[in-house]
């Protein structure tokens, strides 16, 4: 198993039963391959989703940061996950989190205009 999909999609297999533990350890693995920084991001940004099921706030967002960091240079599509992610950082009162984000995200829109969505989250 050497492919990011084929990490993925056992993960999501795990995930489908409710094994969300076994899905972040698949995903855990597949962080130490040589992936590329996208890959990275979005396997990061996967078990942050998984923690926060787990109702694991301040793991979820640790998990969240490094992704986001990791990809800053990077031009990556929008997803719904975004917006996820923002609520985590609100669901966990770091304000300051969400607001960096909310910024560097939605400065996307000049080459993704899906990414302006994220301007209607509210802030408080």
């Amino acid at each position: 198993m050497n492919k990011y999909k084929n990490y993925v999609s056992k993960a999501i297999r795990y995930e489908i039963f409710g094994f969300r533990k076994k899905a972040i350890e698949i995903m855990e693995k597949a962080m130490e391959q040589p992936f590329s920084k996208l890959e990275m991001g979005s396997g990061l940004i996967y078990i942050g989703l998984m923690y926060r099921k787990l109702n694991e706030l301040n793991t979820a967002n640790e998990y969240f940061e490094k992704a986001l960091n990791l990809c800053k240079e990077e031009q990556y599509p929008y997803s719904s996950d975004f917006k996820i992610i923002i609520q985590c950082y609100l669901e966990n009162e770091e304000l300051e989190k969400a607001t960096k984000w909310i910024h560097h995200l939605t400065e996307r829109a000049n080459y993704d205009k899906k990414f302006s969505k994220l301007k209607k989250l509210k802030l408080y």
